[in-house]
């Protein structure tokens, strides 16, 4: 049974509270509502793994992966990772690839994948 995952605020307030954001700083609500469908789907994708779904039918995202996910989304949302800078007519050049280390929290949730 697949169910489309559609973030709630729940799931936004844990993911700021994992960034050490305010409940109360709603800046990047929409932000992080939009980009948690994204990176969970690359999340998926990457670990082989669909995870489990309550009776309710609400998806379970294991502590791991709600990590990968807040620093993922944080990382996108900072300057963080200047790859080149020029001074003339002001020009900088960010890297917003996921660290591997971030990957490391998904390692336990990786389902191997047989080809025959």
């Amino acid at each position: 049974m697949e169910v489309e995952f559609i973030p709630e605020q729940e799931d936004v307030n844990e993911i700021k509270a994992i960034m050490q954001m305010p409940e109360s700083d709603t800046s990047k609500d929409a932000y992080i509502k939009t980009m948690l469908p994204l990176f969970l789907e690359s999340v998926m994708a990457h670990t082989n793994n669909q995870f489990s779904y309550t009776a309710e039918g609400k998806l379970r995202i294991p502590g791991g992966v709600k990590i990968y996910l807040a620093k993922a989304i944080e990382r996108n949302t900072m300057k963080t990772g200047l790859k080149s800078r020029s001074m003339g007519t002001v020009s900088y050049s960010y890297d917003t690839s996921v660290p591997e280390e971030l990957k490391g929290h998904l390692a336990p949730y990786r389902k191997v994948k047989w080809d025959a």
